[in-house]
């Protein structure tokens, strides 16, 4: 068929490589979180994650987990409700929504992989970085 567009495949290619930049070592030089610091907002790439940990649960609130970013970023990351599988899965990936830099919730969805009914996408609706000796922030090595 001539000028059709079937947009699944390029969907699908997009959702995988954002699975895979969420865990691909973190990139040097221009474009990383410092450089976006700069310009007066905390942002960062998905290929900037190093990992994710649970984050306690807020009473009223979505699920929430830290994000590491880089060598020394960590963030909390809250959903706009429940996301049933965040705290037990092994992977999870960021989908951003276009942009390639994530500064705010409206920015990634968290894609948990769900026994029962596969790949589930949970919206974000905060991201907040998180200060040197906060809870869930990572300990700098020379504080050790």
């Amino acid at each position: 068929m001539t000028g059709s567009h079937n947009p699944i495949p390029a969907a699908l290619g997009a959702f995988g490589l954002a699975l895979i930049a969420g865990c691909t070592p973190p990139a040097d030089g221009p474009g990383g979180a410092e450089s976006a610091s700069a310009a007066g907002r905390e942002c960062f790439s998905a290929r900037s994650v190093t990992g994710y940990r649970s984050a306690p649960r807020d009473p009223g609130a979505g699920e929430r987990i830290y994000v590491d970013v880089g060598a020394r970023d960590t963030y909390l990351f809250e959903t706009f409700g429940a996301c049933p599988e965040l705290d037990f899965s092994w992977r999870i990936g960021l989908r951003d929504r276009g942009i390639g830099r994530i500064c705010r919730g409206v920015d990634v969805d968290l894609v948990v992989p769900h026994p029962a009914f596969g790949t589930q996408v949970c919206p974000v609706r905060m991201i907040r970085k998180l200060g040197p000796g906060e809870e869930g922030a990572r300990r700098s090595r020379s504080e050790d």
